[in-house]
């Protein structure tokens, strides 16, 4: 018989994912991570919280809301494999990054044009309410 490793405190947790005590308690309220109690009444986690919050980062980093990581826990928790919901979801949020990409990229040039307008005019006439370079007939 093997020991069981020791349930770990809010802090150990937060100490070995880097995470913060504030979002690991959130993250418990909302149901996305299990927790005992001492009998003083402190949160204890079992060491696999440790991947279960490296699971919610990651999940965040691509997007997901902890709202849909949930749904995707308790997909997994009944016994199901999210893996479809999960690749559908992946496929709108790459849809939606290229969407404001493209917008980013409008952006980027329509800024580039209004600082080489400004670059090659350092003294406008400001005759326009604001500023010239930002007037739309600028270029």
């Amino acid at each position: 018989m093997t020991a069981q490793p020791a349930p770990l405190s809010i802090g150990h947790l937060a100490a070995e994912t880097g995470e913060g005590v504030k979002a690991l308690r959130y993250w418990t309220d909302l149901g996305l991570l299990e927790h005992g109690r001492t009998a003083g009444g402190y949160r204890t986690y079992s060491t696999e919280s440790v991947e279960r919050v490296q699971f919610i980062r990651s999940a965040q980093r691509v997007g997901f809301s902890l709202r849909d990581i949930a749904r995707i826990l308790n997909l997994h928790a009944d016994g199901h494999k999210p893996c479809q919901e999960v690749r559908e979801e992946l496929q709108l949020h790459l849809q939606a990054v290229r969407q404001q990409l493209t917008q980013l990229q409008a952006l980027e040039a329509e800024l580039a044009g209004r600082l080489a307008y400004a670059q090659m005019h350092p003294d406008p006439e400001c005759g326009a309410p604001g500023c010239v370079y930002l007037n739309p007939a600028a270029p």
